[in-house]
């Protein structure tokens, strides 16, 4: 019998191990060691540059690292690695190689040189694209950048630049400018021209979007369908509202206002409210009238809501503008009742002294946060902690 228990019991470790190598295995140790094993190996390395915090880091460690395939072609090819952005070695790490975004995927050559970085969560698909993008030196993002600057402009190349800076999030206006150049705009409106410019073109200031603006009869024809360029304009108009609105340049919210009226006409209204509420939201003088403006005739997002109720909540202690931010946090709650925006009305409440209605407030966000799915109750547990807190200051003043 004890030797059947031994065996049973190595059994379930050899499987338990399976299981724990089907995916992607991260080594343990300092940055310093995993280069040193990477170059005793002859190994390429792989960094997830991660936060504890951040939602799309915890999906790809959960749902995409873990996969056979995947595990199979790191494993190979890698030795991978987890640095936590925030704590230890990882602040430094996170400085010299300018990881601002979560998650950051960084790829280094054995000798532990950068040559290729992503950033955001991909599914298995695309990871693995990159990951082998990232071993040859005719895709790495850093050789292509040398290439760059070293005079090489050919379209061929161009093409591989752009896609490599658009996937690290970096700057690629100028390759983007110069591969158009080089094609022609009699070009432009083609199935090739197209693809490229609705990939690419994603600033309101662009040339090839004006002519696109200009010409949608003619890239209807060059994209099979009218519906995808209206789709394209109205995209890039929206991404465009952040950017116009914190440049705090009066001449380019003006004319950003123009270029709203004159593609959506009556639906514009909309759009220059929010970009007009971006846009003064630090300016002490004008900061409540564009708020109240697009809070209370055009927004229709509940996150929204939440987030100017409680930056009020920590910005204001006047009860005129502490009344306005509960009641954005109401509807915030009608539209999507949660822990988050609860536990803001709570707060809201308790400041204004309405310490019965906080307290019921306060503990049905706390039993709404306990309910959390998996996958937000780091956050849920932090919105929990704190509503605990003002749960024992509305008991001194009950």
């Amino acid at each position: 019998m004890k030797n059947k228990f031994s065996l049973l019991f190595a059994l379930g470790l050899l499987a338990n191990f399976a299981v724990s190598a089907q995916g992607i295995l991260f080594q343990k140790g300092t940055w310093a060691e995993i280069k040193t094993k990477a170059q005793d190996e002859n190994k390429h390395i792989f960094i997830d540059a991660y936060t504890t915090w951040c939602g799309p880091c915890k999906w790809q460690s959960k749902k995409v690292f873990p996969q056979k395939e995947v595990g199979d072609f790191f494993n190979k090819n890698f030795v991978a690695f987890k640095l936590d952005m925030e704590k230890g070695e990882g602040k430094a790490f996170a400085k010299k190689y300018k990881v601002r975004s979560y998650p950051t995927l960084l790829y280094f050559n054995p000798k532990g040189e950068i040559v290729h970085r992503t950033v955001g969560a991909y599914p298995a698909k695309k990871l693995l694209q990159q990951a082998n993008k990232a071993l040859h030196p005719k895709t790495q993002l850093y050789p292509l950048k040398r290439r760059f600057e070293k005079g090489e402009k050919s379209q061929d190349f161009l093409k591989k630049y752009v896609a490599a800076l658009a996937d690290a999030y970096e700057d690629f206006s100028k390759p983007v400018a110069m591969y158009l150049r080089q094609m022609g705009k009699n070009s432009w409106a083609t199935t090739e021209g197209w693809e490229f410019i609705s990939q690419y073109a994603r600033k309101s200031s662009d040339e090839a979007f004006e002519y696109v603006m200009k010409n949608q009869g003619l890239f209807a024809k060059a994209a099979g369908d009218s519906e995808k360029v209206n789709k394209y304009i109205t995209g890039v108009l929206k991404e465009n509202i952040q950017s116009v609105a914190r440049s705090k340049n009066p001449n380019r919210l003006a004319a950003f206002k123009t270029q709203l009226k004159e593609t959506f006409g009556k639906e514009a209204d909309r759009y220059i409210a929010k970009a007009e509420y971006i846009f003064y939201a630090n300016d002490k003088d004008k900061a409540v009238q564009y708020a109240c403006r697009y809070f209370d005739n055009y927004c229709n997002d509940a996150f929204e809501f939440d987030q100017i109720a409680w930056r009020y909540h920590e910005k204001y202690d006047d009860p005129q503008r502490l009344a306005k931010a509960l009641k954005w946090a109401e509807k915030s709650v009608q539209m999507n009742k949660a822990f988050f925006n609860m536990g803001t009305q709570a707060h809201l409440l308790f400041k204004l002294k309405r310490y019965q209605e906080s307290k019921k407030v306060t503990n049905e966000a706390i039993a709404l946060a306990q309910k959390a799915p998996k996958d937000i109750k780091g956050w849920a547990e932090e919105v929990k902690t704190a509503l605990e807190k003002l749960l024992a200051k509305i008991q001194t003043k009950l």
